[in-house]
C-alpha cells in the first residue's frame, strides 16, 4: 500500500504514524474518491480497539494518514514466537478485535482487510485495529491479469468468487486469526495461490483436533462457525462471536447483543433510512444506512440487493446532491425546499471580531415551556430560521453566559454563533489551522463558568485553552497520549478536568494555565476516560469510561467515592441537572440514565432511541431532557413519565449533532451535521 514513518508534528511536538499511500492505487477511475471517501469514514471511528486517525492529508501527490504512534507489535510478530501468549490472551485478542471491528460496522465501515499484520497488540495486551480505509484499495487492484496480488489466505471465499460481501467478509478473517492461534497454522494453506484459492472457495475446513490441541469443544465450534462457507452460517455479528468467546473464557458477557425485537426495529429504521437517501441521491449517507441494516442482520437478501444498486451509482459517479438553503428566513417552512442560486449569499460575519462576554438579557419573557409542553407537546415550538455555513460539524456548547454557540467543525476549527443576531462571531483557529485550512478533529469542548474562557479537546491528545475576548488561543501546551473526549471547568473557574482514551483525569490549573504554565494533577483511570462533569457544586467529579462504567470521585483528592453501573455500552455523554445532584448520562447501548448521586442509583431510564446520543441538554426545570443522535429529530423527555414528550423534527436526508437551550430556556437551537444550525422559539 505503502510507507510508513514515524513522525513528528512540530506544531503540537508529538509523534505520529505517517503511513503514505501508493500513487499507483489511487489513478485509476474513482479510486482516490472512494479512498478519501472511506478514509473519512474511518476517521470517524473512535473506539478503545480501533487505532485513532488525526489527518488525511496530501503532499503533491502522495496521499498520507497521520494517526497515532502505537507502541507495541502488530499480532503477526507477536504469532511468530511460540507459546508467547497463553491461550486465555489469544482469546482476549480476540474478542477486542471482535468488539472494535463490531463497532465500526454498525457505523456502516467495513474493514476489508484484517489480517494480523493490521492487529496491533500494545504491551498491556490492547488490541488496536489499524489500516481502516486505504483496505477498499485492495478492491479495484485486487487482480492484475488473471493473479490475486497478496496471499488470500484471510479473504472470504464470497470475496474471492466476485459475491457480494458485508461484514461477515471480516468475521471470517477473524476466523482465520483465531484459527491459527489456535493451531498454530491457517486453515488452508498451499505452495501457490492459485490453488489456495480454490482451496479455501472449495474444499472443507480443517477440523481443529480438540483432544490433540488440548481445547474446549466449545471453543473449537466457535472457530468452525466463524469460518463457515456460507456467510449465513456464521455467526450474526462480531459481537455475537466475541459473546461466545467470553463464555469461553468464563468472564461476564458484555450485555451489548441487541434482543430479537430491538434487533428487528433497527433493521427496519436503518433499511428505510437507506432507501429514503437513495431516492434523494444522498448515495454516501445511503451506503452507511444499509450497511448499519445487514450489520443489524445479515440474513435479509434485500439489502445486499439494496447495497449493491447504491454501490454501483457512486461507482458510476451519480451521485446528486439535493441542494438545502444555508439561510432561511424567519418563520419559513420547510414543507418544500428550494435549491439556492450559486451566487445566493450566506448570512454570516465575514470577519472575525471581538467575542462578547456579557450576557445578553432576553428580548422577551421566557413563557413557562414546562406548562406548554404538557399540555401542547411539539406545538409548544415553531421554528424560527436556520443559518450556518457548508463546514460539517462534529460537537457543539453553549456558553453559560451569553446566546453563543460555539461549533466544532471536522476542519480543526471552532466558530462561534450568536444565536439571537444569527451571525458568526469569531472562527477560532490553531496556527496549523491558519497555515493549511485543517487541523486535528476537535472532539470536546467546555465553557469556563464566566464564559471568559473556551478549552478544546483535540483527537491528537492537544487541549487547547481560547481567550473569548479576543478571539485568541492562550500560549500553554496543555495534552494527553491519546484524544481527549471529555472536558469540564469546576464551578468556581480554577480547574479545568480532561479526560482521555490514554485513562487518564488531568486536572489543570487554569491560573497558571493562563500565565502559559501547564501545572496539572494527574489520576489514573482504570479505563480510557469518555465522558465527565463536575457535580455538588463542584466537591465531586464523575467520569464516564469506555468500559460502560461511571466513577464519583472526590474533586479535591481524586479518592474514589463509588462506582455507578448499569450502561451496557461506552458511556459517551454526561450532562449535570439543574440541581447539581443528578446526571444524565448516555452509552453506546442507545439508552440514557439519569443518576441520583445521593443513593448512586439510576433513576430514570430513557430507552427506544435510534442511535447513540450526540448531544443532551436539560431544560430550567430539570424535568424535561432534550437529545439527539445523529438523526433528523430533537427527542423532548419527559424524566417523570421516561417517555418523549414532543419531537422537533428535520428533513429526512438531515442529521442533528448537537443540541442547547438558551434565552431563558424556551429557545432551542439544534447544530446539523452539515455546519447549518436551526432554531427553535415558543409558539405563545
Amino acid at each position: 500500500m505503502g510507507t510508513v514513518y514515524k513522525a513528528r508534528d512540530p506544531v503540537l511536538e508529538r509523534l505520529v504514524a505517517l503511513k503514505t499511500v501508493n500513487p499507483g492505487l489511487l489513478s485509476k477511475g474513482d479510486t482516490l474518491a472512494r479512498f478519501e471517501r472511506e478514509a473519512r469514514a474511518a476517521a470517524k471511528l473512535q473506539h478503545p480497539n480501533i487505532v485513532t486517525i488525526f489527518e488525511l492529508g496530501a503532499d503533491g501527490d502522495t496521499r498520507f494518514i497521520a494517526m497515532e504512534l502505537l507502541e507495541g507489535q502488530d499480532l503477526a510478530h507477536a504469532m511468530a514466537v511460540p507459546r508467547k501468549l497463553t491461550r486465555d490472551q489469544k482469546l482476549k485478542i480476540v474478542v477486542q478485535a471482535c468488539r472494535g471491528l463490531d463497532y465500526a460496522h454498525k457505523q456502516g465501515v467495513y474493514h476489508r482487510d484484517v489480517k494480523p499484520a493490521n492487529v496491533h497488540v500494545r504491551p498491556d495486551l490492547t488490541v488496536k485495529i489499524v489500516d481502516f480505509g486505504i483496505a477498499r484499495l485492495a478492491d479495484s487492484n485486487m487482480t492484475q491479469t488473471g493473479l490475486v496480488l497478496g496471499t488470500p489466505s484471510y479473504i472470504a471465499p464470497e470475496a474471492l468468487v466476485g459475491a457480494p460481501v458485508d461484514h461477515r467478509a471480516d468475521m471470517w478473517a477473524l476466523g482465520v486469526i483465531l484459527y491459527e492461534l489456535l493451531a498454530g497454522r491457517r486453515p488452508y494453506e498451499s505452495p501457490t495461490i492459485t490453488s489456495l484459492v480454490y482451496r479455501i472457495v472449495h474444499e472443507p475446513l480443517p477440523p481443529l483436533d480438540a483432544a490433540k490441541l488440548g481445547l474446549p469443544e466449545a471453543l473449537v465450534q466457535i472457530a468452525h462457525k466463524a469460518l463457515a462457507k456460507k456467510p449465513e452460517s456464521r455467526f450474526r455479528d462480531l459481537a455475537e462471536m466475541a459473546e461466545a468467546l467470553e463464555d469461553v473464557l468464563g468472564i461476564p458477557r458484555s450485555p451489548e447483543a441487541l434482543p430479537p425485537a430491538a434487533r428487528e426495529r433497527a433493521y427496519e429504521r436503518n433499511y428505510a433510512e437507506a432507501r429514503g437517501l437513495l431516492a434523494e441521491n444522498q448515495l454516501e449517507g445511503a451506503l452507511a444506512a444499509a450497511r448499519r441494516a445487514t450489520a443489524v442482520d445479515p440474513s435479509r437478501t434485500g439489502i445486499i440487493a439494496l447495497i449493491g444498486v447504491i454501490e454501483d451509482k457512486l461507482r458510476d459517479g451519480t451521485t446528486l446532491r439535493r441542494p438545502a438553503p444555508f439561510v432561511e428566513a424567519v418563520g419559513a417552512t420547510r414543507t418544500s425546499v428550494a435549491p439556492v442560486a450559486p451566487h445566493a449569499p450566506v448570512a454570516v460575519e465575514p470577519t472575525p471580531t471581538p467575542v462578547p462576554v456579557a450576557s445578553r438579557p432576553p428580548l422577551e419573557a421566557p413563557v413557562n415551556l414546562t406548562l406548554e409542553l404538557r399540555a401542547r407537546g411539539a406545538s409548544a415550538f415553531r421554528e424560527l430560521a436556520t443559518f450556518g455555513e457548508p463546514l460539517a460539524t462534529q460537537t457543539v456548547q453553549l456558553s453559560p453566559i451569553a446566546d453563543l454557540l460555539a461549533v466544532a467543525g471536522t476542519d480543526g476549527g471552532i466558530r462561534l454563533w450568536d444565536l439571537v443576531s444569527r451571525t458568526k462571531t469569531a472562527t477560532l483557529r490553531t496556527p496549523m489551522h491558519e497555515r493549511t485550512g485543517h487541523d486535528a478533529l476537535a472532539l470536546s469542548l467546555a465553557f469556563s463558568p464566566d464564559g471568559s474562557l473556551l478549552a478544546s479537546g483535540h483527537v491528537d491528545g492537544s487541549v487547547h485553552v481560547w481567550d473569548m475576548a479576543h478571539a485568541a488561543e492562550v500560549p500553554v501546551r496543555l495534552r494527553h497520549d491519546a484524544s481527549v473526549g471529555a472536558l469540564a471547568f469546576s464551578p468556581d473557574g480554577s480547574t479545568l478536568a480532561s479526560g482521555s482514551m490514554d485513562s487518564n483525569l488531568r486536572l489543570w490549573d487554569v491560573g497558571a494555565a493562563m500565565s502559559g504554565e501547564a501545572r496539572r494533577e494527574l489520576h489514573r483511570q482504570p479505563a480510557g476516560v469518555t465522558s465527565l462533569a463536575y457535580a455538588a457544586g463542584g466537591d465531586w467529579i464523575l467520569t464516564g469510561h469506555a468500559n460502560r462504567i461511571l466513577r464519583l470521585l472526590d474533586a479535591r483528592s481524586g479518592r474514589l467515592l463509588a462506582t455507578l453501573r448499569g450502561p451496557e455500552g461506552l458511556v459517551s455523554l454526561l450532562a449535570p441537572a439543574p440541581d447539581g445532584l443528578h446526571v444524565a448520562a448516555a452509552s453506546h447501548d442507545r439508552a440514557i440514565r439519569v443518576f441520583d448521586l445521593a443513593t448512586r442509583e439510576p433513576t430514570v431510564i430513557l430507552t427506544g432511541l435510534k442511535k447513540p446520543a450526540a448531544s443532551l441538554a436539560f431544560l430550567p426545570d430539570g424535568e424535561h431532557l432534550l437529545s439527539v443522535g445523529q438523526d433528523n429529530a430533537v427527542q423532548v423527555w419527559d424524566l417523570h413519565a421516561q417517555q418523549p414528550r414532543a419531537a422537533l423534527w428535520g428533513l429526512g436526508e438531515e442529521n442533528f449533532a448537537g443540541v442547547a437551550v438558551f434565552r431563558g430556556g424556551d429557545h432551542v437551537a439544534v447544530a446539523l451535521t452539515d455546519g447549518r444550525i436551526r432554531v427553535w422559539g415558543p409558539t405563545a
